[in-house]
């Protein structure tokens, strides 16, 4: 839940509503929020006569709600901002004759003192003229994508098309990502550098829903070689906004590819590009603005840039074996991360677990998405901002949900809670996936839509409840279980949906009696949710994944 905080001056005049207040703005047009001091009029607008007793309403209206006036422009800049890989937008908010210049980005949206353009028309053309000046750079346009690729032509370069690499694109698709090899993080030292990293944009797989956060977007893209020559195989770019104190996404990776057996490489995502961008190297232009800046108004955020193999949703496994032998094989590839990793993946989903079918042989799981991952040592940190809670919805533990005034170390994620995710993920699929025809449903099965409520009580009860073997909304959501799915429920829904009530019991008799830590394994549910227990319910045995050990 967003809170709102005040917006705070700034000494040239110019206000900033800091990202919370701006995200309760945005989803609640009746947030009030100052946007500014007005300049001392030259006469009382009180006094001002109005032949139109609707516009002189809708001035009173605005003026007693400030942020009406700019939730329209807020809206206009979310899609601008989402339209194309965009790092910055500006824009007017006019309300009668007043006029307010508004900046957004990712971090922030900083609002000048609003003027009237009767009173001091010279504002307003400077505004204007300043605007339609701008080129595609000081537009916030992204300067790595193009309209065309330098890379990969093989004709001779026109004034025609120079020109044309000074406009916006006017479509995503079909545009190319340029960036130079100098600024990979993944590469290996030593490895001989290309001159740049070139990729053509085919299609969209997300585009981001919030203004400000991590916003992130997925294109589908082809790489283009050295020789011209576009992939055949698909590829993902990634970008995101996450905080810049949250754990860098490449580092967690690379930290697993070193000390992870090789063999289980290929259940984490092939990553062939990456780098990170700060505020200061995109030149954002609040960097300038003089804007008084602390904690309660602003978190400093980097755009980060992923390309890396395509891989399959879950639903796309195509038969019922690939689906139980992907969700396994995550599900032991996250253990080996945490056991011999030390990372916890901390944001498991339906989106997350994937299916690779890369390098022939039969298709494997994989498990994607490591931006929310925290090293464990960090967690142990009471002052680590890896103690945030994170999560998908419909797929987070109970505990991450609602930790209760009884809860020992409420803000801590602990890694049964990952394996508590596996098992709404599990419940997910078989009531939503067809499997056969490689599709998911568009809409939530009404028995599980409690799950996707963001008010606490509302989807803690629903989860709970869920867990008695007498539910109703249970017994409701396994009626319509989809084909293929009985043996899951069967062999793996309802042992492990046994297990865990089983396990939450024990842990409120401990957190009823508050026995120490010392005395019960609160991490486990005093030893009763482990991956140990959860393999032994599903009747299957661990792999041993050393490389000089034959997997079984």
């Amino acid at each position: 839940m967003a809170r709102r905080t005040e917006p705070i001056s700034a000494s040239n005049g110019t206000r900033c509503l800091g990202s919370d207040s701006l995200a309760a703005a945005f989803t609640s047009p009746q947030a009030q929020v100052s946007t500014g001091s007005k300049l001392a009029p030259k006469r009382s607008r009180e006094e001002t006569v109005c032949d139109d007793p609707g516009r002189q309403f809708k001035r009173q209206r605005l003026e007693e709600d400030p942020i009406a006036g700019l939730f329209q422009l807020a809206s206009f800049a979310r899609g601008c901002l989402a339209s194309t890989s965009r790092l910055w937008v500006t824009g007017l908010a006019i309300d009668g004759c007043k006029i307010t210049a508004a900046y957004f980005d990712r971090h922030l949206v900083a609002c000048a003192a609003p003027f009237y353009f009767d009173e001091e028309p010279s504002k307003l053309a400077l505004v204007v003229y300043a605007m339609s000046m701008c080129n595609r750079s000081a537009a916030g346009f992204d300067p790595h994508l193009r309209s065309w690729s330098s890379h990969c032509t093989t004709e001779p370069i026109t004034a025609a098309m120079g020109r044309e690499l000074e406009r916006p694109v006017d479509d995503v698709i079909g545009s190319f990502f340029e960036f130079p090899s100098a600024i990979n993080e993944i590469q290996e030292s030593g490895s001989i550098l290309s001159p740049t990293h070139c990729f053509r944009v085919t299609g969209w797989i997300r585009k981001p829903r919030e203004l400000i956060g991590r916003s992130t977007m997925v294109y589908k893209i082809q790489r283009v070689s050295e020789d011209k020559i576009f992939s055949k195989e698909d590829f993902v770019l990634k970008l995101s906004w996450p905080p810049e104190s949250r754990t860098s996404e490449i580092k967690v990776l690379k930290e697993l590819k070193e000390k992870l057996p090789k063999r289980l490489h290929a259940h984490l995502p092939n990553v062939e590009f990456a780098t990170t961008f700060t505020a200061e190297q995109l030149s954002l232009p609040w960097l300038r603005l003089g804007l008084e800046l602390g904690t309660e108004n602003h978190e400093a955020r980097v755009l980060r840039v992923l390309a890396s193999t395509y891989y399959d949703k879950l639903w796309e496994a195509g038969s019922i074996e690939t689906f139980k032998q992907a969700w396994l094989d995550c599900v032991e590839c996250h253990h080996e991360a945490w056991k011999r990793g030390g990372v916890l993946h901390r944001d498991l989903s339906e989106d997350n677990i994937m299916i690779s079918r890369r390098g022939g042989g039969d298709p494997k799981g994989l498990l994607n998405d490591w931006d929310m991952a925290s090293f464990v040592e960090a967690l142990k940190d009471p002052a680590s901002s890896a103690h945030n809670r994170t999560g998908t919805l419909p797929f987070m533990a109970l505990d991450i949900i609602y930790p209760t005034t009884l809860t020992v170390h409420p803000r801590e994620h602990w890694y049964r809670h990952d394996l508590e995710s596996f098992f709404y993920i599990l419940v997910w699929a078989s009531i939503h996936y067809n499997l056969k025809e490689k599709t998911r449903d568009k809409e939530v099965h009404p028995s599980l839509v409690p799950w996707t409520s963001d008010d606490v009580d509302t989807h803690a009860f629903a989860k709970i409840a869920f867990l008695r073997p007498w539910d109703d909304l249970a017994k409701l959501a396994f009626d319509d279980i989809k084909p293929g799915f009985e043996e899951v429920l069967e062999d793996w829904i309802d042992p492990l949906r046994k297990l865990i009530k089983d396990s939450r019991e024990s842990y409120g008799v401990a957190l009823t009696k508050r026995l120490p830590s010392d005395t019960f394994d609160y991490s486990t549910c005093g030893g009763a949710f482990t991956f140990e227990t959860i393999m032994a319910a599903i009747k299957q045995t661990p792999r041993v994944w050393d490389d000089d050990i034959p997997l079984p």
